[in-house]
């Protein structure tokens, strides 16, 4: 199997999360029983600046970034993943910085809805990665935004899981927000930060965490 590189600690949990649902696809799907059963995974935890309240400046960012890609790419992976979806705004410089592939959250995502044929899709996700435009720009005109008022609870909301904080009020939150998106009508909702699956998720919801780790392990046993 191809050696998998994971560029995490955005946040720390979330690779966590990312890195266990990847075993268990193996484990349900493939019958893993033995170590030598998985593919060699490589995790690089990146203390990078923080990306949700937007504190360090894009070079600075970039320039880690970059740092951390070329160190699994020194270590042997034949490709990346990041389970991150903010900072996929910076994929392109990081490409440019390694020669070997990425997996990309955002692409397997659009994927995933456009096979499904979806006609309106909500996301709930962090102010950066909605005004980045890297959704929109490959799911298109169906995606659906919350109001700005909303989108400043759910940074609120992201960045107490990220210190650890699981609150039945931000859950409720955030269940109200993804139900105002559907009322709208959604037919969906893309959980597009990786830190609010941790949160709260239902089979109407997509987790952008697994919708990832599924592409891994596609791409892992190369099938």
């Amino acid at each position: 199997m191809k050696k998998v590189g994971i560029l995490g600690g955005m946040g720390p949990e979330a690779t966590a999360q990312f890195y266990l649902e990847i075993v268990r696809i193996f484990q349900q799907r493939y019958g893993a029983k033995y170590d030598s059963d998985y593919p060699e995974m490589i995790i690089l935890n990146l203390p990078l600046s923080d990306v949700v309240e937007e504190k360090g400046s894009a070079e600075q960012i970039i320039k880690l970034l970059q740092q951390g890609v070329k160190k699994l790419e020194q270590a042997g992976a034949d490709f990346i993943a990041i389970p991150c979806n903010t900072v996929m705004t910076f994929l392109p410089q990081m490409q440019e910085a390694v020669s070997v592939p990425f997996v990309s959250i955002v692409e397997e995502t659009a994927t995933f809805v456009k096979k499904r044929g979806f006609t309106q899709v909500g996301i709930v996700a962090t102010q950066m990665t909605l005004r980045s435009g890297i959704y929109s720009k490959t799911i298109g005109q169906i995606l659906l935004e919350p109001s700005e008022e909303q989108k400043s609870l759910i940074t609120k909301i992201i960045m107490a899981v990220l210190a650890g904080g699981k609150k039945d009020e931000d859950r409720k939150i955030l269940q109200e927000i993804i139900q105002d998106l559907r009322i709208r009508g959604a037919e969906t909702i893309i959980l597009g930060c990786t830190e609010l699956p941790l949160l709260f998720t239902d089979e109407n919801t997509i987790d952008t965490i697994k919708v990832l780790a599924d592409a891994v392990v596609r791409e892992a046993i190369d099938i």
